[in-house]
């Protein structure tokens, strides 16, 4: 019985890191400013500015590689350290994109769109994953 709790716990908990990876990989098709998608911004910049076109493609990355580092955890419970890297590259590649947008289009940011929201929740909810696999590893290496 026991070991079913603990199982309900560590799936709960699993299912936020996922959660945040889809919000951030839906954010990409979601309206962000002005009623655009990350995808329209992107095929407008890329006529002009090759450079700066494939920021607007982070968010995607960034859920993709966040949600990879959460699956490595649900395939082998060892991998824990290895996901938290995973995560926090994923992590990274947001918060370049988002200090990038926050610093170039600030007068906008009044503006934002539901893209915007998820991606933010997203990667919050990413962050708590990574949080929990931490203290489960703390915890874990208690009881030896």
């Amino acid at each position: 019985m026991i070991e079913k709790e603990k199982l309900k716990k560590f799936i709960n908990f699993r299912i936020v890191g996922i959660i945040g990876s889809i919000l951030l990989i839906i954010s990409q098709f979601l309206s962000w400013f002005s009623g655009f998608t990350l995808l329209n911004i992107y095929s407008i910049y890329i006529s002009f500015s090759l450079g700066e076109s494939f920021l607007f493609l982070f968010p995607l990355i960034s859920g993709i590689v966040c949600a990879l580092g959460t699956i490595l955890v649900f395939i082998k419970s060892e991998y824990k350290i290895n996901a938290v890297i995973i995560n926090f590259m994923g992590l990274g590649f947001f918060l370049l994109f988002i200090f990038e947008i926050v610093t170039k289009d600030s007068p906008y940011i009044g503006n934002a769109q539901i893209g915007f929201y998820f991606a933010i929740i997203g990667a919050i909810l990413v962050f708590f994953d990574v949080l929990n696999i931490l203290m489960q590893e703390k915890n874990n290496n208690k009881k030896v």
